[in-house]
């Protein structure tokens, strides 16, 4: 009677296909927003892409979402206000540096009964789509380098497949490439840390949501400044990235997550102590 042998996938293999099924889920509801502005179509593609995340988890023998660093241990909601404090004060920041050398000029404010129910409606969909990108281009990542890599290695590769997930701005030109890898680093910053996406998670939502502010519903023109507002943002994140850590090393005690650990190499170690 013959044998048959059967072989599970390796991890290797489950991990790809989980990437490939999560980048897929991705930008099938960036599709729905770029080029058919479909609410319903977007947030379904994006509740699918938590729940796929969710059961990739359990395919993998881990523990749902927390696999992906977003637990809800004590200190969660710690690291999400500060990310949210941190993302105003940097994209706000930004624009009222462009505002000061002239970069850019305001040409109407709406009052805010008018927009805020647009604004509203925008700050629910990029929580989504913030937190879904940093799940795919991080906290993913970082669950399957974690014990296979450094953390700078980890920040390079990271910072580099978010920018490659941004397709549609590929072609933007070199200072947006250069200040989406630098958020990318930035972003990368407090899951060494914290071990946690919630601070990245809250300082991605809010940066993009103010940027929507400052930059759609304001009306914003070009000025005479002599730097561009993409350098000057480029130069806030510089600054920024050594403030984070700064922040980072003194509240670490009250923000880091507390359960099992996915340590990298002796480098990140170094960084929290």
């Amino acid at each position: 009677m013959p044998t048959y042998i059967t072989t599970m996938p390796s991890q290797s293999f489950k991990s790809i296909i989980g990437f490939v099924l999560l980048f897929s889920l991705y930008h099938a509801a960036e599709y729905f927003v770029l080029f058919t502005y479909s609410p319903i179509g977007f947030l379904s593609f994006q509740i699918a892409f938590f729940l796929v995340a969710w059961l990739l988890a359990k395919w993998q023998g881990l523990n749902g979402l927390a696999a992906w660093r977003l637990d809800t241990k004590k200190g969660w909601f710690k690291n999400l206000l500060l990310g949210m404090f941190m993302g105003l004060i940097l994209y706000g920041g930004a624009f009222a540096v462009s505002l000061w050398l002239k970069s850019e000029q305001i040409i109407q404010v709406p009052s805010f009964s008018a927009i805020w129910p647009q604004l509203a409606l925008f700050g629910i969909g990029t929580f989504f789509s913030s937190f879904s990108e940093d799940v795919l281009t991080r906290g993913y990542v970082y669950k399957h380098m974690a014990s296979k890599t450094s953390a700078l290695t980890f920040v390079l590769i990271s910072s580099t497949i978010y920018v490659l997930n941004h397709i549609y701005r590929l072609g933007d030109g070199v200072e947006t490439l250069i200040y989406l890898f630098l958020l990318g680093v930035l972003f990368a910053i407090p899951l060494l840390f914290t071990k946690r996406l919630w601070l990245t998670g809250g300082m991605h939502w809010i940066g993009n949501t103010t940027f929507y502010y400052t930059h759609s519903a304001i009306s914003v023109k070009e000025g005479q400044g002599e730097l561009s507002p993409n350098t000057i943002f480029i130069v806030c994140i510089i600054l920024f990235i050594p403030l984070m850590v700064l922040i980072l090393r003194f509240f670490i005690t009250t923000l880091r997550y507390n359960g099992k650990e996915d340590s990298l190499s002796n480098t990140s170690a170094s960084m929290a102590t």
